[in-house]
C-alpha cells in the first residue's frame, strides 16, 4: 500500500500532505460526513426550492455548502452560480460558472451564463467570447438548439450594440 492509498484518520490535521492525499484519491468532504447521497439530494431540493422561490441568499448558502461537500457535483455549482446571479453578485457567479466550465469544457451552459454576467458587468468583449463558446459547443446538436438560438440572438445584440455605440469625444 503506497502512502497515497492510506486511509484518513480522525486525528489528522488538514495539512498540505493531507490535501494532496485527499485530491489524489478523488475524495470529497462529503466522504468525511454521515451524509448519504439521499440526504444530499434532500438538501439539494431544499436549495432548489428556495432558489425557485427567489430566496437567493438562503439558497446560495446551501448551494455553497453542497459544492464544498461535493465539489464534483455539477448541479451544486450551477445552483450556486444561479443564486449569485440572482443576487446580482456577478463576479462571484462568474467564479462558480468558471469552475463549472472547467469541469466540462464542452458544456455550453456555463459559457452562456458567464456571458450574461459579463454583460451585466459591462464587459462586452468577454461576453462575446462566452457567447461564441456557447454557440460553438451547441452547433449541430439538436438537443442544444434552443440554447444555440439564445446565444446567437444575444451575440447579435452584443455585436450590434458595439457597432452603434457612439464614439467618445476627447477634448
Amino acid at each position: 500500500m503506497s502512502t497515497t492509498d492510506t486511509p484518513f484518520t480522525a486525528d489528522q490535521v488538514f495539512t498540505e500532505d493531507l490535501a494532496k492525499k485527499f485530491l489524489d484519491n478523488g475524495r470529497t468532504m462529503q466522504d468525511f460526513t454521515a451524509l448519504t447521497p439521499e440526504s444530499m439530494e434532500v438538501i439539494y431540493m431544499l436549495a432548489y426550492n428556495l432558489y425557485n422561490g427567489a430566496k437567493f441568499q438562503e439558497a446560495e448558502r446551501i448551494f455553497k455548502l453542497l459544492s464544498h461537500l461535493n465539489h464534483f457535483e455539477r448541479k451544486y455549482w450551477k445552483g450556486l452560480g444561479a443564486c449569485r446571479e440572482g443576487l446580482k453578485h456577478y463576479e462571484a457567479a462568474l467564479q462558480a460558472y468558471g469552475y463549472l466550465g472547467m469541469m466540462d469544457p464542452h458544456d455550453p451552459e456555463p459559457a452562456f451564463q458567464a456571458a450574461k454576467c459579463f454583460l451585466a458587468l459591462g464587459k462586452s468583449a468577454e461576453a462575446e467570447a462566452g457567447l461564441r463558446a456557447a454557440i460553438f459547443n451547441t452547433a449541430g446538436k439538436p438537443d442544444q438548439a434552443e440554447l444555440n438560438q439564445k446565444a446567437t440572438a444575444l451575440l447579435e445584440i452584443v455585436l450590434q450594440a458595439r457597432q452603434t455605440k457612439p464614439a467618445t469625444v476627447q477634448s
